[in-house]
Parts: C-alpha cells; sequence; structure tokens
C-alpha cells in the first residue's frame, strides 16, 4: 500500500476563496463609482462658486454705475435670467468680447457674456439668474433705500444617464433643496 499524504488544496476551499475575491473586487469597484460621482460633484460646486465670486466681483466694481441709476447698466443687470444647458447649447446673448473702448454697458454685457459661458460650459444644465432687490427700511426715523443683488446658480449635480431616445432626464427649475426632484443651488446675496 502506498501511504503518501496529499498537499494542495482542496476544491472547497478554492471555491470559498474565490469567492471571496469576487465580492471583494465587486466592493472596489462600488467604492470607485461612488467616489467618481463624489469627485465631479465636489468640482462641479468648486466651478459655481466660482462663477459665483466672478459674479460678485463684477457687480461690486459696476456698484458706483450701479448707484448712479445708469439706465443701460441696469437695464442689463435687472432681472437677468439665463439658461445655458450645456456647451454644446451656449450662445451668448451678450457681446464676447470688449476692447479698451467700452462703455459701463458694453462692460456691463461683456462680464455677463463671461459668466453666462462660465456657467454653461462647467456645470451640467448649468442656470443662473441674477435679481435686483430694492427695499425701504426706516433708520433712525428716515426712510433709507438699499439695494443689493440676489444671484443665483443651479445646476443638475444627479450626473443621470442619457435616456434610450438620446434625452437627458429633466429637473424643475427651484431650488426646493431637494435634489430628487429638483437643481442644486447656490444663491448669495452681493451687497455694496
Amino acid at each position: 500500500m502506498n501511504n503518501r499524504q496529499q498537499s494542495g488544496f482542496t476544491m472547497i476551499e478554492v471555491l470559498v476563496a474565490a469567492i471571496i475575491m469576487m465580492v471583494s473586487l465587486l466592493g472596489m469597484g462600488a467604492l470607485q463609482s461612488t467616489s467618481m460621482k463624489k469627485n465631479t460633484s465636489a468640482m462641479n460646486k468648486t466651478q459655481a462658486m466660482e462663477s459665483m465670486n466672478y459674479m460678485g466681483d463684477a457687480l461690486r466694481s459696476q456698484w458706483s454705475t450701479i448707484a448712479d441709476n445708469d439706465e443701460g447698466v441696469l437695464a442689463v443687470y435687472n432681472t437677468f435670467t439665463a439658461d445655458f444647458w450645456g456647451s454644446s447649447n451656449y450662445q451668448s446673448n451678450f457681446v464676447d468680447s470688449c476692447g479698451s473702448g467700452c462703455n459701463r454697458e458694453v462692460m456691463a454685457k461683456h462680464m455677463l457674456a463671461e459668466w453666462e459661458r462660465m456657467i454653461g460650459e462647467q456645470l451640467p444644465k448649468g442656470q443662473g439668474k441674477i435679481e435686483r432687490i430694492i427695499e425701504d427700511k426706516k433708520v433712525d426715523g428716515t426712510n433709507v433705500q438699499t439695494t443689493y443683488y440676489k444671484v443665483t446658480i443651479m445646476w443638475d449635480d444627479r450626473q443621470m444617464a442619457i435616456n434610450s431616445d438620446g434625452s437627458k432626464n429633466t429637473l424643475g427649475t427651484g431650488c426646493s433643496g431637494n435634489p430628487k426632484v429638483d437643481l442644486t443651488c447656490y444663491v448669495t446675496l452681493i451687497h455694496p
């Protein structure tokens, strides 16, 4: 009789090792996918803040013109709303360049065109809105009029897949705070 001892792994040991490895790889794949979505969301938020800061600086740089009630500049900034829906659909309604001979109105249009380009190219389904708000307040018994601007940037942070017909799932256009049914929004008030 031959009493040789066999060495190696049994079939059950190999099967258990394969299952453990498969579960590990699936978990790493899910982690990678979640990580990529979170990184994209963080990039969108950074680009939205950059666009918000740009418009805040643009409004502050022209505040004396706005305070002077320059009708041309006010017409540019008052209740400006834009739907930019991505760089492939981007078309500026304003001038794209401003040479050395710019007046205040042309400069305001140029700043809005640049803001529109930034949002349209950098944010998925990006939208922007600027509203002029005038409030009457009493200060020490005197009526004082305060003017400021509300700047809103909205975008789709859900990273939805394209439907079979080539269309994208659409969201609302508001800032309800519920990302499942509405856009992600940043809102800021620009004071003098």
